[in-house]
């Protein structure tokens, strides 16, 4: 009960705090998975080293990501792991991600990002519109051995594509 209140707590601070300079973090008995997301932070996500990937996920990786609108996990390697980062980086290449809140419970990492990024090269096939935006996202990492074995993740599409002038947010291929 008094873990729920520490978080409930500080999920408050971070809503009421404008700007964060270092993100407020709750991982006291959790330090290796938080070492590992936090370079897992710097290296693929910032750098977006591709080579590093299998250091840092298991072979096979239950994504949960709903980025694309999927409906179900899906098991994925880190060959298709490096690939999703290649291609970030070709389709995002001012992106930076800021964590806000990283919360550890377990095995478990939750991560409230903020995505900021110029439109140079357009989204979801529309063209790009030179425009900045800035929008959240938050992932979920299960670790096993020291590694990830499971994902969630999310991030308020819509905003951007608000952010970007599109008037209609597109839907999952069919």
């Amino acid at each position: 009960m008094l873990k729920t209140r520490h978080a409930l707590l500080l999920i408050c601070a971070l809503v009421t705090t404008p700007a964060i300079a270092k993100p407020i973090t709750a991982c006291e008995g959790n330090e290796r998975n938080l070492k590992t997301y936090l370079t897992i932070h710097e290296v693929l996500f910032m750098k977006r080293d591709t080579t590093r990937v299998a250091e840092f996920y298991a072979p096979s990786v239950i994504s949960n990501n709903t980025d694309t609108g999927g409906d179900g996990a899906r098991n994925v390697n880190t060959a298709q792991l490096a690939a999703m980062w290649d291609a970030s980086r070709r389709n995002h290449p001012d992106r930076t991600l800021t964590d806000e809140l990283i919360l550890c419970a377990g095995d478990f990492v939750v991560v409230r990002t903020r995505i900021r990024n110029r439109d140079t090269v357009g989204v979801a096939g529309l063209p790009a519109t030179n425009r900045d935006y800035n929008i959240t996202g938050i992932d979920i990492y299960r670790f096993e051995n020291g590694k990830v074995v499971e994902r969630w993740g999310n991030s308020d599409l819509a905003s951007m594509y608000k952010q970007l002038g599109h008037l209609v947010v597109p839907g999952p291929a069919k």
